[in-house]
């Protein structure tokens, strides 16, 4: 039985060395994240936030325009969110998580947006850490599908947000805004 042609007789694959890596978790505060998690995880937690938002400014109306204002409170966890986020993407990339804070800068964070999802990460271990494992088919789909649905949503959202912002408006200044159902009835002499 000395066929050249013949299968070897042991397991070549199990003396393939294997890349030590990790499995990232949604709100861990350190460690990498790839591209299609960092899109999953700000894609999912904006929608999150988003509708929080909406329920807690509906709830809040009921008081007064005024009070709605507290629905602001929700911007700090979404900025912390999408900081921690973007700080564990440049880790990927092997650069320091403080790059994040260049969303805080008005213009610079559209063009800034684009290098954590379009810019690769370092293939092994860096001085951030050991790289996360390779994505799921479930992932991958959540990361077509998520950002589609935050942006289809995105015009009801900014419509209710118009609405609420006319109302603050109108209370506070008593100042009805154009386009909006107060300016209608001004119009009107009151009647509908």
């Amino acid at each position: 039985m000395n066929n050249p042609y013949a299968a070897p007789a042991t397991n070549m694959l199990a003396a393939m060395p294997v890349e030590p890596t990790y499995v990232p978790r949604m709100l861990a505060t350190t460690g990498r994240i790839g591209r299609v998690r960092y899109l999953v995880y700000l894609s999912l937690s904006t929608g999150v936030l988003m509708a929080a938002t909406a329920l807690m400014v509906e709830g809040l109306m009921k008081i007064g325009p005024l009070a709605s204002m507290l629905a602001l409170v929700m911007a700090i966890p979404l900025l912390a969110v999408i900081l921690v986020t973007t700080g564990r993407r440049m880790n990927d990339m092997g650069h320091s998580g403080w790059w994040g804070l260049l969303h805080l800068v008005p213009l610079v964070n559209v063009l800034f947006w684009v290098r954590p999802v379009l810019g690769p990460g370092d293939g092994g271990a860096n001085q951030y850490g050991l790289p996360p494992v390779p994505n799921t088919w479930l992932l991958v789909i959540a990361a077509w599908v998520f950002p589609v649905a935050v942006f289809l949503t995105l015009p009801t959202y900014l419509k209710f947000q118009q609405r609420w912002i006319s109302s603050v408006v109108t209370a506070y200044y008593h100042i009805p805004l154009p386009g909006t159902q107060g300016d209608a009835a001004d119009a009107t002499g009151g009647k509908r």
